[in-house]
């Protein structure tokens, strides 16, 4: 823990000199007649973070940390053309463990928009689909997506993952859009090498997706999606979101279609691969006060993931086999279970301007295990610094809770460029 409170004093030192600095220059701008600026076509941001880890067992706290480094551009070329580009490399370490270097190309391609409605994009493009919080039946393209994990945190998993090479055309109209999109397989070996670009990870089959959203009421805007991939049935999707009053949103976001168990399709041993129609659904409120906090409540199904009565032959099992399964669930970001319980909340402004907090917990009903996490972060305007806590709660091979991990700490300090 020594370790994460002295980088989160730093971190607290240097955004009050960062912050002091903006005041005054600030300060000097109210005095001084400047012309407007162009926005910037590129951000930079360098990040660093230690943690400290407790564990279930008899092992000591360990510690570790890791630095970032990301880069996001994007610039008109032309009228007609533009470019867009994101990329983030890490360096993790952690005591008693050989470091390790990633470098995620999130996206790079090339955009074309005529001078009507029609855009034509094509290169790595993050793709990402869906109106549920934590679980995305829709987001068909995030399957192995994730190269490197440097938070649990929904938003972050999403934003900060590998992006798929496609091309991208979409039809604009005053009321809605269509979308089509076609990845090509590219390698079908994915690759843990540091530059590399790791398309096997998400190029390693072919794909296609159609997405069609019109707008049918002023507060009514249906998304429908249809995509396919080789070897793999047809999945129909729909997302909808609905205002129940002026401060609840309730949505909605659906998938079905035939598909084997997740269990086959993990290579589990004496398991049925015959397929079946399968569901997959995210559903929840969300309920803005007026003092700018936000509560959501999430209720998670994958009909293909192992039902109650499955989760517990599996948990009672071989350990290959079930650590065979897990990874698996976890590279296609979907549940481990077939039911779960996802509650969220995020403040802005907690007492001072700048600073947010953020916490969720994700519940398992069938082995009553959950995962929580908690962060405050304050964001000045080049610096930022923030505390993050994580605690897994439940039996050793439940869902959650994998053992022997219990809680972690970290702080963290950002600076943008």
């Amino acid at each position: 823990m020594r370790a994460v409170w002295m980088l989160l004093a730093v971190a607290i030192g240097r955004s009050a000199l960062a912050q002091e600095s903006d005041e005054a220059a600030l300060a000097l701008a109210d005095r001084t007649t400047t012309a407007p600026t162009a926005p910037r076509p590129c951000l930079e941001y360098a990040e660093a973070a230690g943690s400290e880890s407790s564990y279930a067992d008899s092992a000591p706290e360990s510690g570790g940390g890791r630095a970032s480094v990301a880069i996001r551009c994007d610039g008109a070329l032309s009228r007609q053309w533009r470019a867009v580009f994101a990329d983030r490399f890490d360096y993790f370490w952690a005591r008693g463990a050989s470091a390790q270097a990633l470098n995620t190309l999130k996206e790079a391609y090339l955009s074309f928009r005529n001078d009507g409605s029609e855009l034509l994009d094509f290169g790595r493009i993050n793709v990402r689909e869906g109106v549920g919080l934590a679980y995305n039946p829709t987001d068909y393209f995030r399957a192995d997506a994730i190269r490197a994990v440097i938070s649990i945190d929904p938003d972050t998993l999403r934003d900060e993952r590998l992006g798929t090479l496609m091309v991208r055309s979409q039809t604009l109209w005053s009321s809605g859009s269509l979308t089509a999109m076609l990845a090509p397989r590219v390698s079908a070996q994915p690759s843990d090498s540091t530059l590399s670009p790791d398309l096997g990870a998400t190029n390693g089959e072919g794909r296609w997706l159609l997405v069609l959203s019109q707008r049918l009421a002023p507060d009514l805007q249906p998304q429908l999606s249809l995509t396919g991939a080789e070897h793999h049935a047809p999945q129909v999707g729909l997302n909808l979101t609905a205002l129940v009053s002026q401060a609840t949103v309730a949505y909605l976001e659906w998938s079905g279609g035939r598909s084997a168990s997740n269990l086959a399709l993990s290579g589990y041993p004496a398991v049925s691969g015959a397929s079946a129609f399968d569901s997959r659904l995210s559903t929840g409120v969300t309920y803005t006060t007026s003092y700018k906090l936000s509560v959501s409540l999430e209720y998670e199904y994958d009909g293909a993931a192992p039902d109650r009565s499955e989760w517990a032959l599996l948990r009672a099992g071989a350990v290959p086999p079930y650590i065979q399964y897990r990874e698996y669930a976890a590279a296609q970001a979907e549940p481990a279970t077939r039911r779960n319980w996802f509650g969220y909340a995020h403040w802005d402004d907690v007492l001072i301007n700048r600073l947010g907090v953020t916490a969720f917990v994700r519940f398992d009903p069938y082995d009553h295990s959950r995962v929580s996490w908690v962060e405050a972060r304050y964001r000045g305007q080049h610096a930022g610094v923030g505390i993050q806590w994580q605690h897994n709660a439940g039996a050793a091979t439940s869902d959650l809770a994998p053992w022997p991990g219990r809680q972690t700490w970290l702080a963290l300090i950002d600076y943008y460029f």
